[in-house]
């Protein structure tokens, strides 16, 4: 039995260098799988991969193109 899906979307984003930075756990790999398997199980996943690391400057436009998408609609 099909289990529903609760009304609720996501927003990632994580950078290409985040695996390289922090070592394991692998952020980019970690991020890239949570994908996968929201949007198999049918969620509305927005999910962008930036160049750049785990770091303030990529969040500050991170945050709002997340806040809007969450909250465009």
């Amino acid at each position: 039995m099909k289990q529903a899906l609760l009304p609720i979307r996501f927003s990632l984003e994580v950078g290409l260098l985040e695996d390289l930075e922090h070592g394991p756990p692998d952020q980019l790999a970690a991020n890239r799988h949570l994908r996968d398997v929201l949007r198999a199980k049918g969620y509305c996943v927005r999910y962008g991969e930036f160049n750049g690391g785990h770091d303030y400057l990529c969040w500050r436009g991170a945050l709002a193109d997340g806040m809007v998408a969450l909250l465009g609609d």
